[in-house]
């Protein structure tokens, strides 16, 4: 492989709709020039996500919306779920995300099997 060839490459590669890693970007926008704020926006009330279904603890996504750049606080829900979900991809290790997982199943499993029962005492 000569020297010219990976230049040439690489230079498509940068030309077309990668990074210029050689990874392609999806069409959904990515929002890496926001950062998020250091100080959480205490006056921005955040959107509930316990309705979907996520790799992580639909509160840590309340609490890290409020640290949301404030072009991103008026933005759908979707949006804002990919954008900080992305974050804390990232961020987080794979055994983090792995044991709350289990513990998710773990927790399903108990409240599957666990079974009320009243004793009614009238004397």
């Amino acid at each position: 492989m000569s020297l010219d060839g990976a230049v040439e490459r690489r230079k498509e590669t940068q030309a077309g709709t990668g990074n210029g890693n050689g990874v392609v970007t999806a069409s959904v926008p990515s929002y890496v020039t926001h950062r998020l704020r250091l100080n959480p926006n205490t006056d921005h009330k955040p959107d509930n996500y316990e309705d979907l279904q996520l790799e992580f603890s639909p509160l840590l996504f309340s609490s890290l919306e409020r640290y949301l750049p404030p072009t991103l606080l008026n933005v759908a829900r979707e949006s804002k779920v990919q954008y900080m979900r992305e974050i804390l991809l990232r961020y987080s290790p794979e055994g983090e995300r792995t044991r709350v997982q289990k513990h998710r199943e773990y927790r399903q499993k108990i409240i599957s099997n666990y079974q009320v029962s009243f004793v009614v005492n009238f004397d």
